[in-house]
């Protein structure tokens, strides 16, 4: 249908206009940032590639706000050609051209998702990387790490995502919750599924009559509750972790009985990202078809960021409140994309 195609194609456009200057506005100003950093071993071209590996972070974070700012200027551009109003009075309904506005938006919920999903952690971590001036392996190194799985205590002076150990320790209880032998060892590597081969170390084995049996060995094969991916993901934040990599890490946490709050907010922000960026979208229809149709296009902008931003904060504020008073971390972070869509629904049903 023409019309479809002209208000996608003006709505899309609009939308990814918006992206691309806030995305450019934002790479610059964070360089300009940076070079008020500069060190000895942290130069110009040093904070040149690392605000480009944040780029990636930079657009998913101002997709949401993009998208309103996009879908006002658009849809203000067809009302102040009275275009809409001639839609309207040919029969068009104001939640067919709804639709039309969303297309584009569903193509910024899944960039979105693939951003998080396959481009932040890997750039995340290659910032890191050039901000440390160190390399990947390096930037996954952890020094002093506790896991625990059962019965099973692990200790590791040094591990990395290698798979590299140094100076392991490991303590074994029974059911009773009564100490079954020690394991030490200077280093150690990983093999497969939780299976690590451990190097020059001794074994104590608590005897049932009471006496410690003292037995060393140069290499020895053993099980142990950690794997590398997870030590990996304690040297990231949970923001920089991908959703499939939240959901691993946070049930291993539960099955070790640990908390996980941070991961799960992390998590619940990332798949609700796309959501939010529709209910924006959705808020701004209702504004170009409502107090906002006459205003010219600074105006509109002001409105448009003033409620992005808005939004954006709120549901930051939500989130690390759920984590201190310990409430649930999905619906404090789904009611502002709640509220959002309730007030666009309504304010469009009223103007229907």
């Amino acid at each position: 249908m023409i019309l479809a195609r002209h208000v996608s194609r003006t709505t899309g456009l609009a939308m990814l206009g918006a992206t691309l200057l806030l995305w450019f506005l934002q790479v610059l100003f964070s360089y300009i940032g940076q070079l008020g950093e500069l060190k000895n071993d942290y130069r110009a071209l040093d904070a040149l590639l690392y605000v480009l590996w944040e780029a990636p972070r930079y657009l998913y974070e101002l997709l949401p706000v993009a998208g309103l700012i996009g879908a006002v200027v658009g849809l203000g551009t067809l009302a102040s050609s009275s275009e809409l109003v001639v839609m309207r009075a040919a029969g068009v309904s104001l939640w067919r051209i709804v639709g039309w506005v969303l297309r584009p938006a569903v193509l910024l919920m899944v960039a979105s998702l693939a951003l998080s999903e396959w481009v932040l952690p890997y750039a995340s971590e290659q910032a890191q990387a050039v901000r440390t001036q160190q390399n990947p392996v390096q930037v996954g190194e952890v020094k002093g790490y506790w896991s625990r799985d059962q019965r099973q205590f692990v200790y590791v002076e040094y591990a990395n995502s290698a798979g590299a150990l140094r100076h392991v320790h490991m303590i074994q209880m029974d059911s009773a919750q009564r100490l079954q032998y020690t394991i030490r060892a200077k280093t150690g590597q990983y093999q497969q599924g939780q299976l690590w081969r451990l190097n020059d170390g001794q074994t104590i084995t608590v005897q049932p009559d009471g006496h410690l049996q003292a037995v060393s060995w140069r290499q020895l094969d053993v099980k142990l509750g950690l794997q590398p991916q997870y030590v990996h993901m304690v040297t990231l934040a949970p923001e920089d972790l991908a959703p499939s990599q939240l959901w691993r890490y946070i049930d291993h946490l539960q099955q070790q009985g640990q908390t996980a709050a941070a991961y799960e907010l992390a998590l619940w922000q990332k798949l609700s990202a796309p959501f939010a960026l529709t209910s924006l979208v959705l808020v701004a229809c209702s504004f170009i078809f409502g107090p906002l149709r006459q205003q010219t296009v600074g105006f509109r902008l002001v409105i448009a960021l003033f409620v992005g931003l808005s939004f954006r904060y709120l549901q930051d504020f939500l989130g690390y409140a759920s984590l201190v008073y310990a409430a649930s971390v999905g619906w404090f972070v789904s009611l502002p994309i709640v509220l959002v869509v309730l007030f666009g629904a309504f304010a469009l049903r009223r103007m229907h």
